[in-house]
C-alpha cells in the first residue's frame, strides 16, 4: 500500500511519473480494470476509501488517482474558494491521517495537483501519510541537461548552440520542447541536429505568432497588440525573447526599407535579408513598405530604451515590455495621424 501526492507547475514530468507508476499496476489490457480516476466533484472520504477496498482483478494491485482534491478544499484552484464549509473541511482533515488503517495492502492512491501554496492547511496532513513528490520548473543547466538526454535517448544528437537556442526559445515548457524535439529529429534524420535546424523549424513558429503583435503596433492597435502580447506571455515566451524579436522585426524593416529604396531586385532580398522561409519575407516585405524610415528609427529607439530600462533594473521585465508596445503603439498612431493631417 502506497499512498503518493504529485504536485507542482511542471505537468510534463508529473504525469511521466503517474505514468511509471500506472505501469507498476500491472500489463496494460489489465490497467483499465484496476485504475479508477476520480475528479473533484465525484470525491468524498467515502467513495475513496470504497474504491481503495475494492480487490484488484486479475492483477496483484489496483490505484485509484483522485485529481485537484486538495487545491479544491482549500481555494488553491480557481473558483473553489467558499464552496467548503468549515465542516466539510474538518471531515477531510479527519480522513487524511485515518488512510493507512483503512487501506488494503494491494491499493494504492495517488493524489494530483497543480501547484499548492506552502502554507495549504491541508497539506501538513496528506504530507504525514503520503510520499510527496514536488515537479518544479526546471532551471535552465537543467533544462538544457532534459534536452540532451531526450536527443540521445531517440538515438539522436543534437549541437551544444541547437540546445541553448532552443531553450532560449521555449523556456520551461517541457510539452513544447518535448514536441519541438521530435520535429527536429525528424528534420535531422541521420545527422546531429544543428543551430540551422532549430532557427528553422522552431523560430519560423515563433516569429509567426511575433507578427501578430508587430502587425498590430504598425497598425497602433494598441488593444490587439497587447491581448496577442499577454497571450505569447501565457504560453512561456520570456520577456527577454519577446523584447529581441521586436527588436529584431524593426531592424529587419529598417534594412528592408533600405533596399527597397534601393530599387534592389526581388528576388535578391530574401538573401539579402537573411530570411530563408517564404512567409517571414513576405510579412517584412509588407510591413516595410507601408511605413517612413523616421517612424521605424523612432520605434527602434524605443526598444533601446527599454532594453537598458530591464538591464539596469529601473522597471520590471513584464511591466517594461508592456509599456513599450503601447509607447509603440502611441508613436504610430501619432505618426499616422500627422501624415493624414499634412495631405
Amino acid at each position: 500500500m502506497m499512498i503518493y501526492l504529485l504536485h507542482g507547475t511542471d505537468t510534463y514530468s508529473l504525469r511521466a511519473y503517474l505514468d511509471e507508476l500506472r505501469a507498476a499496476v500491472g500489463m496494460p489490457d489489465v490497467q483499465d480494470a484496476n485504475i479508477t480516476s476520480l475528479n473533484t466533484q465525484d470525491a468524498s472520504p467515502a467513495s475513496i476509501l470504497g474504491l481503495c477496498q475494492a480487490m484488484p482483478f486479475l492483477a496483484e494491485r489496483r490505484m485509484v488517482i483522485v485529481d485537484g482534491l486538495i487545491a479544491s478544499l482549500t481555494g488553491d484552484s480557481r473558483g473553489s474558494k467558499g464552496k467548503v464549509t468549515p465542516e466539510t473541511l474538518a471531515d477531510w482533515q479527519d480522513f487524511f491521517p485515518s488512510l493507512p488503517d483503512n487501506m488494503p495492502p494491494t491499493s494504492d492512491l495517488v493524489f494530483m495537483e497543480g501547484q499548492l501554496r506552502s502554507n495549504n492547511p491541508v497539506l501538513k496532513n496528506v504530507k504525514a501519510v503520503a510520499e510527496v513528490k514536488e515537479f518544479g520548473s526546471m532551471n535552465p543547466n537543467d533544462l538544457r541537461g532534459w534536452v540532451q538526454k531526450r536527443v540521445m535517448e531517440r538515438n539522436g544528437s543534437i549541437t551544444t548552440n541547437a540546445v541553448q537556442l532552443l531553450v532560449d526559445m521555449i523556456g520551461t515548457d517541457l510539452w513544447t520542447l518535448a514536441s519541438e524535439v521530435e520535429k527536429l529529429l525528424l528534420y535531422a534524420t541521420g545527422r546531429a541536429i544543428e543551430i540551422e535546424d532549430v532557427e528553422e523549424i522552431v523560430v519560423f513558429a515563433k516569429e509567426v505568432s511575433v507578427f501578430t503583435v508587430v502587425d498590430a503596433v504598425l497598425e497602433g492597435n494598441r488593444m490587439v497588440a497587447m491581448r496577442n502580447l499577454t497571450k505569447l506571455l501565457e504560453e512561456e515566451a520570456t520577456v527577454l525573447y519577446l523584447l529581441a524579436m521586436l527588436g529584431r522585426q524593426v531592424r529587419m524593416l529598417l534594412l528592408a526599407k533600405e533596399l527597397i529604396q534601393q530599387k534592389v531586385p526581388q528576388g535578391e532580398l530574401g538573401s539579402r535579408l537573411g530570411i530563408k522561409s517564404a512567409y517571414p519575407l513576405r510579412k517584412t516585405l509588407e510591413q516595410a513598405r507601408r511605413f517612413t524610415p523616421q517612424l521605424l528609427r523612432l520605434l527602434h529607439t524605443a526598444l533601446l530604451n527599454t532594453d537598458v530600462a530591464i538591464k539596469t533594473g529601473a522597471q520590471g521585465e513584464r511591466l517594461a515590455l508592456e509599456f513599450l508596445v503601447a509607447e509603440m503603439c502611441q508613436t504610430v498612431s501619432g505618426h499616422s495621424i500627422a501624415r493624414r493631417g499634412a495631405r
